[in-house]
């Protein structure tokens, strides 16, 4: 499965919350997976600047890939707003 990586879509308004503290949260409370299981955690990037920043937060953690963005597509709508279904 080294085509595709799962994740989620965060759209944030940085005047409200910033990327560098989506990430702190994000690895306050993740436990990457080694990268020789099926998933494996990662931090994606839009620019440069968020990119020193995720490295800066997170690049000291075993286990997570830090990337660029490159296609996103949204998963079936079957899957869509799990959480709100409960």
């Amino acid at each position: 499965m080294k085509d595709h990586t799962e994740g989620y879509l965060v759209e944030f308004d940085k005047d409200v919350v910033s990327y560098e503290e989506i990430l702190e949260k994000w690895k306050a409370i993740t436990s990457p997976y080694p990268t020789d299981r099926q998933y494996r955690s990662a931090v994606f990037f839009a620019n440069a600047k968020q990119e020193a920043i995720a490295r800066a937060i997170v690049g000291d953690m075993e286990h997570v890939d830090i990337e660029p963005v490159k296609r996103f597509y949204l998963a079936e709508e079957r899957h869509q707003n799990f959480l709100d279904r409960l």
